[in-house]
Parts: C-alpha cells; sequence; structure tokens
C-alpha cells in the first residue's frame, strides 16, 4: 500500500518508492536517457502507486514551448459570433497539437491588459487577441509581450505591426444599403454598438473599434451613393446593453417618419429591434424591416428569416490560428492584413416597397 502524503507527490517521492535516484526516475518518466526496460517499469509502478502527476507546465518551459495559445475574446458567449468564432479557433489549434487558455474582457481595455499579463505567466506561446481598445495598446507591443507573437483577428490596430485576420465589412453593409434602397426604401435607421458609451446617441462617438467603424462607414456610403439625403437617415450608436439598444430603436419607430427599415452593426441590436417591434406589434418584413450584420441559425429560421451580412466566421478562426502557429513554429513571418469577404444573404425581412406600401 502507498505511503499517505500530506504533500503533492514528488519525482523524489517516486525515486524513494521505487528504490532508484532522482535522475533514474526522471529519465524513467521522461523518455530519455539509457535505463532497461524494468527500471522504467518499475519507475512507472511506484509513480501510479503513489499518484505521482508530472509537471507538465515545468516540462515544457524546459523545452521552450507550453504548447498552448491564449485567446482573448472581448464580448459574452452567447453573441454568436464570438461563440462560433472561439469554437473555430479551439478546434483549429487542437487540430495543430495546441490547446487554448481563454480570457474574455467585455470591452475593457484594462481588463485585456490584466488577461494579457496572466496568460504571459502561464508561458503562451503566442496570442490570439480580439483587442478592445480603439486606438494605441501599449501592452500589445513587441517588447511587452516577451517575445511571443500576436495575431489580432475582427478588428485592426494599425500601428502595432502585426498579422490581422479581418472581414470586409465596409464592402458588405454598403451592399446591403444599396439592396434595400433598390426594393424602394429611403427613409433608413442605423443602430450601431458602441463600446465606452452610456446609453445611447445620435451623434458619432469619436472613436469606434475598426469592425463597427467599417460598417458605420459602409452603411454612410451604401446611403450616399444611393442618394439618400441625411435629413432621411436616421442614425443611433447604443451601448451594447438591452436597455439601451431598445430604448434607441424605440426613439426610432417613435418619430413622426419613422424609417421603413433598421440596419443594426450586430445580432444584439438585431434581437432589440425583434423585442420593440413585437411588443408593438410591428410585423418584421412588414411594418418595419431589418438587416444585421453576422449570420446565425436563428437569423435563418425566423419566420421571416432576418437578411444579413453574413461573415465567414469559422474561415476566421481558422486563418488567425494558422498565421499565429507559422510564427510560433517558424519566427520571422512577413506580416500580413488578412481581410475575407462578406456576403449579402437576402431574406424574409426585407419588405419590397416597389410593389406594395409598408403597413404603419
Amino acid at each position: 500500500m502507498a505511503e499517505r502524503r500530506n504533500h503533492a507527490p514528488t519525482i523524489v517521492d517516486v525515486a524513494e518508492q521505487a528504490g532508484v535516484s532522482r535522475a533514474t526516475a526522471s529519465r524513467a518518466l521522461s523518455g530519455y536517457g539509457r535505463t532497461s526496460a524494468a527500471t522504467v517499469e518499475r519507475v512507472r509502478r511506484a509513480a501510479d502507486e503513489i499518484g505521482y502527476r508530472p509537471n507538465e507546465l515545468a516540462r515544457a518551459m524546459r523545452a521552450g514551448s507550453t504548447g498552448t495559445i491564449g485567446l482573448v475574446v472581448i464580448a459574452d458567449f452567447t453573441n454568436a459570433f464570438f461563440d462560433r468564432a472561439t469554437k473555430s479557433i479551439v478546434d483549429a489549434a487542437r487540430k495543430r497539437g495546441y490547446q487554448v487558455l481563454i480570457s474574455n474582457t467585455d470591452e475593457d481595455a484594462e481588463v485585456e491588459r490584466r488577461a494579457i499579463e496572466t496568460l504571459l505567466e502561464k508561458q503562451v506561446d503566442g496570442l490570439i487577441v480580439f483587442p478592445s481598445a480603439t486606438g494605441h495598446s501599449e501592452h500589445l507591443e513587441a517588447g511587452n509581450l516577451g517575445g511571443r507573437p500576436l495575431v489580432l483577428v475582427d478588428r485592426r490596430l494599425d500601428d502595432l505591426g502585426v498579422s490581422t485576420v479581418t472581414t470586409d465589412d465596409y464592402t458588405g453593409t454598403r451592399e446591403a444599403v444599396r439592396n434595400a434602397v433598390a426594393l424602394g426604401h429611403s427613409r433608413l435607421g442605423f443602430l450601431v454598438t458602441a463600446a465606452n458609451i452610456a446609453g445611447h446617441t445620435v451623434a458619432r462617438p469619436p472613436a469606434l473599434i475598426s469592425s463597427v467603424r467599417d460598417r458605420a462607414d459602409g452603411f454612410a456610403a451604401g446611403a450616399a451613393e444611393a442618394g439618400i439625403p441625411p435629413e432621411d437617415q436616421v442614425w443611433h450608436f447604443s451601448e451594447d446593453v438591452p436597455e439601451s439598444s431598445e430604448a434607441a430603436v424605440a426613439a426610432m419607430l417613435d418619430l413622426d417618419a419613422p424609417p421603413s427599415i433598421i440596419f443594426t452593426s450586430n445580432n444584439d441590436m438585431a434581437l432589440s429591434v425583434l423585442k420593440v417591434a413585437g411588443s408593438r406589434g410591428l410585423a418584421i418584413g412588414r411594418e418595419v424591416s431589418l438587416v444585421t450584420v453576422d449570420d446565425s441559425p436563428w437569423a435563418a429560421y425566423m419566420v421571416p428569416g432576418i437578411t444579413v451580412v453574413a461573415r465567414p466566421v469559422e474561415q476566421l478562426g481558422e486563418l488567425a490560428v494558422e498565421r499565429l502557429v507559422a510564427e510560433i513554429e517558424s519566427p520571422g513571418q512577413p506580416v500580413e492584413d488578412i481581410q475575407l469577404p462578406t456576403e449579402l444573404i437576402p431574406r424574409a425581412s426585407v419588405a419590397d416597397l416597389r410593389t406594395a406600401s409598408p403597413e404603419r
């Protein structure tokens, strides 16, 4: 029977149990050096008897690699985009022999900084980050990462000089507006999420994260190219919490001349449109139309289905891992700015006003 100990068994305990030296026990368990098969078996049996578990982190650090990637994401996992992107990254890393340590920041740059520090302390081999900042982030500079490579995903920080994997949200949202105008919509509402504000505002905040900025700029370009004057555009920028976004939707719908269609920058904003419209008995696709960024199963299965600017989320995660692993395993890779195309998927949530007027 193994002796009861009041501490976690160590390699010294294994050596004592097996009747060998510490060096022999270490060689037998690690599979290196010249050790007879009988001794290896005796040492492994002794380790099992006392419940010894090797310190894999220490072993990996001695080898110069821990086989882990630090992933820092920014929002709650009820958001379909971040759920899918995280799963894609974890799956892609596993295929390449890496495990993923995950932290989330809720769009808080200070929380992000601490998360990066923690992951570096855990000796991750590299980092994939969805940055929460809109400008320069000192904690993501190469000199503060201890030599670990970094890939940004979904969002850009142009002054860092690191590889990024994003989607062409500008072109996608511009096309969505042009498509709606072609269907007869001329009074347009735009509901855009904005970090670091409270409530909602009609004034565009001075700083938006790059992906949201691209979407807002695409919405604006589509409206301008279609000849929609500013007075027929209703803009609201909202904190990404239901009470703020729902209040913004209500403010749009309470106007004397409400928009016939609302474009939203993400699924959370779209859900607020659905909730407020439903509470007022307004039928989506007839009395108010809706387009959002990012596809999801609920958007496709709803009746009516929701028109979306779909992004290749799984490919986004796969490429982020591919770029990072390339840098981990062969340092000095050229910096790449990879931008994937989006796709407008028309569904019945956008009324065709050329043949029928919306019922208000």
